[in-house]
């Protein structure tokens, strides 16, 4: 007689002879077969969330490395009606500190500016990117001026209606897990959605770009990088802690939009003026969740063995 027994939606399937099972040494033979293989199942690690705040800098503390802010208003979506409408909506006041990403950032930012910055977990954690904002002309969006850390996690546009891409290639060779260390940084800014700089940058890298006649330049600092280990496995992505690379980027507004920061302090967040209160610790991922599921079935499979054979 056999046991088919799926564990939950892994695609796992055990098969398990009774022969032999009505010994203490045969149950416990199985028991452990059982457990390896849950572990095998389990996610390798848990993506770290990330939380993005918008607020003004209080504390700047080169010996930690560390920039606090009071943040104002949360990044947030809205999937009530089937797609994401995401923005800043205002919340409960609150001080969030955070690692900087680079100790260069200390030279850039002053108390009182005002920034959008991401948070990896909570108040404690690491800032993923931190960004100076300045107003629109429409006073209804944040645009970036300078930016340290990963441009991916900062949910705003850069000023002068420019925008960066990048992809990133792993080195095989050095990976933990789901990430590895980047080889390079395949890198495109665009302006007006038009390319206009290309770059394969490595480490320490840098590029620059001032050709619309307005006054306008972008500045680009290649740190350092990360890439997904996908590639580098036989299985295909990995379920785990999330890339994050570092740029510095600075950009000088077209003539004439970056005096918009002497007229305007605070734009309003469209649609949403109630004040919610965040949570104090972020939701739980969902891979510790899932790393249960396995677990719970590996009990029951024990439990039901012990009735069926004790």
């Amino acid at each position: 007689m056999w046991f088919f027994i799926r564990i939950a939606t892994y695609p796992l399937i055990i098969m398990i002879g009774t022969h032999g099972l009505s010994s203490s040494h045969g149950r416990a033979c199985v028991l452990i077969v059982l457990i390896l293989l849950a572990l095998v199942a389990m996610p390798a690690a848990a993506a770290v969330q990330e939380i993005a705040y918008l607020g003004r800098i209080t504390a700047l503390d080169p010996l930690s490395g560390t920039i606090t802010i009071r943040a104002e208003s949360q990044y947030l979506c809205d999937y009530s009606r089937g797609d994401a409408a995401c923005r800043f909506t205002p919340i409960t006041p609150l001080q969030v500190v955070g690692t900087v990403p680079e100790e260069g950032i200390f030279n850039t930012f002053r108390n009182g500016d005002q920034v959008v910055a991401t948070i990896l977990g909570a108040s404690g954690g690491a800032w993923a990117g931190f960004s100076r904002v300045i107003p629109s002309a429409s006073r209804e969006e944040w645009m970036v001026t300078d930016l340290f850390g990963d441009p991916d996690t900062i949910p705003v546009p850069l000023a002068g209606d420019y925008e960066i891409e990048y992809s990133t290639t792993p080195d095989c060779n050095h990976c933990t897990g789901s990430v590895c260390k980047a080889q390079n940084a395949h890198v495109v800014l665009k302006s007006g959605g038009i390319p206009v700089l290309e770059r394969s940058m490595t480490a320490g890298q840098s590029a620059r770009y001032s050709g619309r006649n307005d006054g306008s330049s972008v500045s680009i600092l290649y740190l350092t990088g990360e890439a997904g280990a996908g590639p580098c496995s036989q299985a295909g992505s990995l379920t785990g802690m999330q890339p994050i690379s570092n740029f510095i980027l600075q950009v000088v507004p077209p003539i004439g939009q970056a005096a918009t920061t002497a007229v305007v302090t605070h734009p309003t967040a469209i649609g949403i003026d109630q004040k919610v209160t965040p949570q104090s610790t972020p939701a739980p991922t969902q891979a510790p969740f899932g790393c249960m599921i396995p677990l719970a079935a590996l009990c029951l499979v024990a439990l039901s063995l012990r009735g069926r054979y004790s």
